[in-house]
């Protein structure tokens, strides 16, 4: 759905009230508006009028668009799905590129587009026990939910290698993959810039070719900035 944003080079006014509130009031209100109630929805999702400047954030993205994002994350081991329960805690350090896979999909509440991620991460243990540096590379897809507005929210699920200087905790080989999922959202600044933040469950295990294999979670929360081109 096509909307009408703020003229390019403003920046949003109260970003905390519309980053907490967005996912309660407008995301559902995009899916009304698309179901032919937009008249009510005028103060949140103002159409495009004739002769006025283009979007200043993209509603929608397209197939063959891409983002570069930075993001920098913690994570904080649970004790969870049989994993083992050293207190350790996570510093990670991801750039990621993506590319979006197809046109704008489905209509009202789940009109999205689906995305292919590949994010390279350098991941640093602290807290208790030795520092442990870890390398690995993931791949993701995640689907965009397009509400119209400056918020777009989505899902992401993936998996990944990791290799680190020493073993983890429970772990009996420094080399592990790394299954991950969560949700976050993308809100945008301008038509290119948007703020991310995002939560996964993380996990990290050498599925059983070597002794012992305890597996180690995570709860982990990212934030950074995001670039969409062209």
């Amino acid at each position: 759905m096509e909307t009408d944003p703020l003229p390019r080079g403003r920046r949003p006014a109260g970003v905390l009230p519309l980053v907490v509130g967005g996912l309660v009031l407008i995301w559902p209100g995009a899916a009304a508006a698309q179901e032919g109630l937009g008249s009510r929805l005028a103060l949140t999702l103002p159409l495009q009028a004739a002769g006025e400047a283009p979007a200043a954030f993209p509603g929608e993205l397209r197939k063959g668009q891409q983002e570069f994002t930075f993001v920098v994350g913690y994570g904080e081991q649970i004790e969870a799905l049989g994993g083992g329960q050293e207190d350790r805690e996570f510093l990670f350090f991801t750039p990621r590129w993506g590319v979006v896979l197809t046109e704008p999909l489905g209509r009202s509440f789940w009109r999205g587009g689906l995305e292919f991620l590949t994010e390279p991460s350098a991941i640093i243990t602290t807290d208790t026990g030795p520092r442990i540096l870890s390398g690995g590379i993931a791949a993701l897809v995640k689907y965009n939910f397009y509400t119209g507005t400056r918020l777009m929210p989505f899902l992401e699920a993936g998996a990944g290698l990791m290799v680190s200087t020493d073993r983890l905790e429970g772990q009996g080989s420094s080399f592990n993959f790394t299954p991950q999922g969560g949700a976050g959202f993308h809100f945008f600044l301008s038509r290119e810039w948007a703020f991310t933040a995002a939560y996964r469950l993380w996990h990290a295990s050498n599925a059983g070719i070597a002794d012992p294999n305890k597996g180690v979670n995570a709860h982990t929360f990212y934030v950074g900035l995001a670039y969409f081109f062209p």
